[in-house]
């Protein structure tokens, strides 16, 4: 069935809204830095291109602007060929330290890694459902668990005299069996049985399967307390940077095709509509694993990015000197095209997978 323009609207919505809130979080931090470091910022824009709204306040302009993939703050004195009066020097980008510069660029970053452990530390306090039981879905033909003589609907109750209640809790015991055999307690038309199941290893993995599909039963709202949550947002942020750092360094290997792990605008949104058919908090954990995604990206040595102008300000500290004017000149235009190809390619791997 083609999608109704409502569905196509509320995806939109609700991209717009996640892309809104990392593009923001990124900026402010760049912008308060900047403030309290005592550069003056000129404007602060969510998106580019022409404004759709802007409204002054103080000596800042802000603004929301009609091409909302991205957004940046302009500081004064931030151009390369930016003629600063002597006096103006004191509130210009390029005239203070470079240890104060180092903060301001890295703050977008920071930000973002900060609002991802606030996501989830957030969910954590406001409840989430942990699965209290569960049931066998569909069997593979042939498989271990048909041997083994389970049928659908079947409640999984132990697993070698361990309580069930999570999917995970199964997954992990089959895994840790290593294709031992393993004692299944189930309750089948409420009757409690007995059964022994040997799980199979997948055939050049090192996987181990018992070829069924699980299905959560009933669950529960478990909430923590604020410091165990921030706790845990931190844990898990940092779970999840390691995996990010693991699938960059797969794609660069190759092991991992760019075709199946580059997304552009569509793809997020085609993602972040799916989550949200699963209940919100999928979509703050979804945009919390994009806010780091987005930390990670925007600290690639790339010039245009942040982890370009810190490139720039680390050379400086080696050499005791910017770089000259040409040479930051070609760089930026160098990091522009490939960021232009980067966001190109991700557009054309959306197309590839919305119409093939």
């Amino acid at each position: 069935m083609e999608p109704t323009l409502a569905v196509l609207i509320f995806t939109a919505l609700r991209f717009l809204a996640v892309l809104g809130a990392l593009i923001a979080v990124h900026e402010f931090g760049h912008f308060i830095v900047a403030k309290k470091s005592g550069v003056l910022v000129e404007r602060f824009s969510i998106g580019f291109g022409p404004p759709i709204w802007r409204k002054k306040w103080g000596d800042t302009e802000y603004r929301l602007s009609v091409i909302p993939l991205g957004g940046y703050v302009k500081m004064y004195g931030e151009d390369l060929d930016a003629e600063i009066k002597e006096s103006e020097r004191e509130g210009s980008f390029q005239h203070q330290s470079v240890w104060k510069r180092i903060p301001i660029v890295a703050a977008g970053p920071a930000f973002n890694i900060f609002f991802a452990i606030a996501l989830i530390a957030f969910v954590q306090v406001v409840g989430y459902p942990v699965e209290q039981s569960v049931y066998i879905g569909r069997i593979l033909e042939g498989s271990a668990a048909a041997q083994a003589g389970l049928q659908a609907d079947d409640e999984v109750i132990s697993l070698n005299g361990q309580a069930i209640k999570r999917i995970e809790e199964i997954k992990q015991q089959i895994v840790a069996s290593r294709g031992s055999t393993l004692a299944m307690q189930i309750t089948r038309d409420g009757q409690e049985q007995s059964l022994l199941i040997t799980p199979r290893k997948v055939q050049n993995t090192d996987e181990w399967r018992i070829g069924v599909e699980l299905r959560p039963g009933d669950f529960v709202l478990q909430r923590t307390d604020p410091f165990s949550a921030l706790v845990r947002g931190c844990v898990w942020t940092w779970r999840i940077t390691q995996l990010t750092f693991t699938g960059f360094g797969q794609i660069i290997s190759g092991a991992i095709p760019v075709s199946e792990s580059l997304a552009g605008p569509l793809g997020i949104a085609q993602e972040i509509n799916r989550q949200a058919d699963n209940g919100w908090r999928n979509v703050v954990f979804l945009t919390a694993a994009i806010s780091v995604s987005l930390a990670i990206l925007n600290l690639l040595p790339i010039p245009v990015l942040d982890g370009g102008h810190l490139l720039f300000f680390v050379i400086e500290i080696v050499q005791g000197g910017p770089l000259s004017m040409r040479k930051r000149e070609i760089a930026h235009q160098v990091g522009l095209v490939i960021l232009v190809c980067l966001m190109l390619f991700a557009f054309y791997n959306d197309l590839m997978r919305l119409f093939f």
